[in-house]
């Protein structure tokens, strides 16, 4: 059978394939002292793990209550790493993903924001790869601003592992030059896609010592078309055996008809977690939205609302990049300190912009969806919806409305969510949503007669 014949193969189920456990690492001698907990993530009591691996499996429902667990045996200088990242007890996603990770499963693998995922898959990495001069993970994800941020956790989850160990990490972003012939030594490679199939045929990248493929964000990593079409050529230059990784908030169709797919091509059973929460939809935030009587009222409210904002950072999130432009420059005018960012501007230009913001140079960033999926800024209190969130024809886009909230309110913070409706076309997107996550009645008005001081109290989280 050809690769694409196998590709197209969709009638494995994923929950079906896995079947036996593989043999658990050695236990680890060397000890490190533990800090004191500190829980910083958006996990409840009740969020439900459910794994869909099938019930005769013996990894079905195993999970790990610590990272120093003799399952995991990680090494001293790894459980270093963790700890003065203040990682201490495993999240729900990571005590239930990281026994299948380490037993070389493929491993679908769902959570709601700020639970933990990139620290399951890091680790995942740090773990597979030996001190071999050559590429042998390989991360994916959408944006090159998600790359640099998971770059920066393996290299603080990693700190002293990587050096002891001689590994090195790569980020791989578009503006690189590389000649053709060059190959890279780096056993970790965390890229955009795009760039990583052209490196790939010059052959700069060499896929033959692949031990493990992971997507984050990966609903959209595999979208019809665009990053979809060239994630699926990536993994087809990929060895069969490479344990394969899918993380993300949300999952779409597109997710699971890939991995029952690659359940014919694979040589690693399959595992699918799900950690669920009877409504999934940023609980930790307070989440409002306000009438304007059309766009120019629309335009004027929002720089008397950032007017009253006096404490931590906001997120505005427009439709499109020419509207990142136009109001960037309309508040700029009106005296706001405001940085902008999207897909058209020159990498440098982009990463200097979320730099400056991340260092608080700026109190709020204008963006297009290109910051809605993973970036983390501590300081952003309140995210502002100014054109609410749909897909290509006006439909309503609860997933990205998820991850556009998820920006504030990061591991066990509060923050406020304000969505602003200038037609009835806006406020039926709204109402869409609400009902797609069944909660409607949930997002509240801000009365339009509300004063400066009760707004100010409003968008403080």
């Amino acid at each position: 059978m050809s690769a694409n014949a196998e590709y197209n193969a969709t009638d494995a189920a994923v929950e079906d394939v896995a079947q036996q456990l593989a043999e658990s690492a050695d236990a680890q001698e060397d000890q490190v002292d533990e800090p004191e907990e500190i829980t910083n993530l958006t996990e409840k009591p009740d969020d439900q793990v459910i794994d869909k691996t099938d019930h005769t499996d013996r990894l079905h429902s195993v999970t790990c209550n610590s990272f120093d667990a003799a399952e995991l045996a990680l090494p001293a200088p790894l459980l270093k790493g963790l700890y003065e990242m203040n990682f201490v007890r495993p999240s729900k996603i990571q005590a239930a993903s990281l026994p299948k990770i380490w037993a070389g499963r493929n491993l679908l693998a769902q959570s709601h924001n700020g639970t933990g995922k990139t620290c399951c898959f890091v680790l995942g990495m740090l773990k597979v790869v030996s001190s071999d001069k050559k590429p042998q993970a390989l991360c994916l994800c959408p944006t090159r601003e998600l790359a640099k941020q998971i770059y920066e956790e393996v290299m603080k989850m990693g700190k002293y592992l990587l050096q002891e160990a001689g590994l090195t990490v790569k980020t791989i972003l578009r503006e690189e030059r590389f000649e053709k012939g060059e190959s890279l030594p780096d056993q970790i490679i965390i890229a955009t896609p795009g760039k990583v199939w052209t490196l790939i045929n010059m052959r700069v990248v060499d896929t033959s010592g692949m031990r493990m493929f992971v997507l984050d964000e990966a609903d959209e990593m595999l979208n019809q078309g665009g990053l979809g079409d060239t994630t699926k050529r990536i993994r087809q230059k990929l060895p069969k055996s490479v344990q394969t990784l899918f993380f993300s908030a949300t999952w779409t169709e597109q997710i699971k008809k890939f991995a029952k797919t690659l359940a014919a091509l694979s040589e690693n059973d399959w595992s699918q977690i799900e950690v669920k929460r009877e409504f999934i939809f940023n609980d930790q935030v307070v989440q409002m939205f306000y009438k304007t009587k059309g766009k120019k009222e629309k335009e004027e409210r929002i720089a008397d609302i950032l007017s009253t904002v006096t404490v931590g950072q906001a997120i505005i999130f427009v439709h499109t990049r020419e509207a990142v432009e136009t109001l960037g420059n309309m508040l700029k005018t009106n005296g706001h300190s405001v940085s902008m960012l999207h897909g058209r501007m020159e990498e440098s230009n982009r990463d200097k912009v979320l730099l400056d913001f991340r260092g608080g140079a700026s109190r709020f960033l204008i963006t297009t969806n290109v910051l809605s999926r993973g970036i983390d800024v501590p300081a952003v209190t309140l995210v502002i919806q100014y054109d609410m969130p749909v897909k290509k024809g006006g439909v309503y886009d609860p997933e990205t409305y998820l991850h556009r909230v998820g920006r504030t309110g990061r591991f066990g913070k509060k923050g406020v969510a304000l969505n602003m409706i200038h037609d009835e076309k806006e406020m039926q997107v709204l109402k869409s949503i609400e009902k797609y996550f069944q909660r409607e009645g949930l997002i509240k008005e801000v009365p339009p007669d509300t004063d400066p001081e009760e707004f100010e109290r409003m968008l403080t989280a």
